[in-house]
């Protein structure tokens, strides 16, 4: 027997085998992850969020070597990037408030972090300009796919839509889901709570077919806790014609993911994916750890973004580069979704891919006779 096919109009619109997008996952989503995915039929997708416009380049070159399939490149675009254009990184810095930075500082000898530290990683996203930069890579590379992980991608469009270039819009509600119609994104991926990252606040069996309904003939992809074959089977009933899922390649060999970090999600359950702002000062669902608690539990709340990701990225940067110990790896940012319990081995990209494309084939075939009776 051949191998079996599980295609929709996303297959046809994106050139792709399997209607499997990856999601960006900024900072953990990185060339090898986007070759592997995009090599076993779906989409892969780059996480620019944590490169300059430089790195950026460089990674599509590397993806372009690695694989002559479609990929994506995944950005992020607040509206809050409007209302800080003319500042560059440094002058963010003064909209820091004293108590604040005095936070910080209490943080650092808690976990051990120098107070003369300072990353040497640079990003280009913080601000309008930089993230201007970014998209013109992208645009100059001619990328086959541009997704916007946070905002619009409506002023962008024209020149996307110029060079052929797809687009898809992320819209955790029917509200944000109409604005990336108006903008023309050639799909909207609905992504309920349930996911990990940067989340919404409604259930995916809720917003899902919702969503589905308000933006035909748009197409829609469902995202939040989708992370085996049963998911997609499900994601389809409700009308969506593809997914977007981001924690299920988490335990890749491809990811960039240390393996303490696997080993906690492998032991998470699903309540230890919790919703916090301490990380970046957006919403985002990942594992506990000692520095969300410190702002989740602490005595101020998290700043805004990027206020409070520039705050914090010494902290964060130190972790990573001291993750060989165990009391910083235990630290690192870890995002992931609710569907924990079903993240519970290690697989190859195409594994994951191959395993969700044959049990959707087979629920999807076959119903659930053994728990139904029609009468």
């Amino acid at each position: 027997m051949g191998k079996r096919k599980l295609h929709t109009r996303i297959c046809d619109m994106l050139g792709i085998e399997y209607p499997i997008l990856q999601a960006g996952m900024g900072g953990f989503a990185d060339p090898p992850l986007v070759i592997a995915v995009s090599e076993a039929g779906g989409v892969g997708t780059l996480g620019a969020a944590t490169y300059t416009a430089k790195g950026l380049d460089e990674a599509i070159r590397e993806i372009r070597k690695g694989t002559s399939k479609p990929f994506a490149v995944d950005m992020l675009l607040p509206d809050s990037l409007e209302l800080m254009a003319g500042v560059d990184k440094e002058k963010l810095r003064d909209y820091i408030p004293e108590e604040y930075k005095v936070r910080e500082k209490e943080l650092r000898k808690e976990f051990g972090v120098p107070e003369d530290y300072r990353t040497t990683r640079e990003v280009d996203m913080w601000t309008m300009e930089g993230t201007k930069t970014m998209i013109q890579v992208c645009l100059d590379n001619n990328i086959p796919i541009l997704a916007a992980g946070l905002g619009r991608l409506g002023w962008v469009m024209p020149e996307c839509k110029k060079r052929g270039i797809k687009t898809i819009g992320i819209g955790a509600n029917v509200k944000m889901a109409l604005k990336h119609v108006e903008d023309q994104c050639d799909i909207i991926v609905a992504q309920g709570f349930d996911a990990g990252g940067h989340t919404g606040n409604i259930g995916t069996l809720s917003v899902v077919p919702q969503i589905v309904d308000a933006v035909k003939p748009t197409p829609v992809a469902a995202a939040g806790g989708i992370a085996d074959g049963r998911g997609l089977a499900a994601a389809i009933a409700l009308g969506a014609e593809g997914v977007w899922c981001g924690s299920m390649f988490l335990l890749t060999p491809e990811a960039t993911f240390t393996e303490g970090q696997k080993d906690r999600v492998i032991a998470a359950t699903e309540r230890d994916a919790v919703i916090t702002k301490g990380l970046s000062g957006k919403t985002m669902r990942q594992l506990r750890t000692a520095i969300t608690r410190a702002w989740d539990e602490g005595p101020l709340p998290p700043l805004g973004w990027p206020l409070h990701l520039i705050l914090m990225e010494d902290i964060i940067d130190y972790c990573y580069e001291h993750q060989d110990k165990p009391e910083y790896d235990e630290k690192l940012v870890t995002p992931a979704g609710q569907a924990t319990r079903l993240l519970n081995r290690r697989r190859t990209s195409k594994q994951v891919i191959d395993d969700m494309v044959e049990e959707a084939i087979e629920v999807l075939e076959k119903g659930i006779p053994s728990r139904v009776q029609w009468k």
